[in-house]
């Protein structure tokens, strides 16, 4: 099975790991239009106003670090921008190199 999430952030990374969980052989991918898969949004009026001087402090997981707990692929800096349901494929750029791909 080869599932593709747009979006990852709360909901896209809790989706995400319980797919993995229910079928770990399954293929997820999560493509997100940020840098950031997991941060507390509840601190960044605490980082706006300077009480929180990190930014870094408001990363609550990485890329990297769910990729190794949960095996699911994460894929950053990627803007999807056409869903085509009926091939079953989205068309994505790439916001690092300016190119246009395609995922299914």
């Amino acid at each position: 099975m080869n599932i593709l999430i747009i979006g990852g952030v709360a909901a896209g990374t809790k989706v995400a790991a319980k797919l993995k969980r229910d079928n770990y052989n399954a293929q997820v991918t999560i493509l997100t239009k940020g840098k950031d898969i997991s941060y507390a949004g509840c601190g960044l009026p605490y980082y706006v106003g300077n009480v929180i001087e990190n930014r870094k402090s408001l990363i609550v997981n990485t890329p990297e670090r769910f990729s190794k707990l949960t095996g699911v692929e994460v894929l950053t800096e990627i803007e999807v921008t056409k869903v085509n349901p009926d091939k079953k494929e989205v068309e994505a750029l790439d916001l690092k190199t300016d190119k246009t791909n395609t995922y299914t």
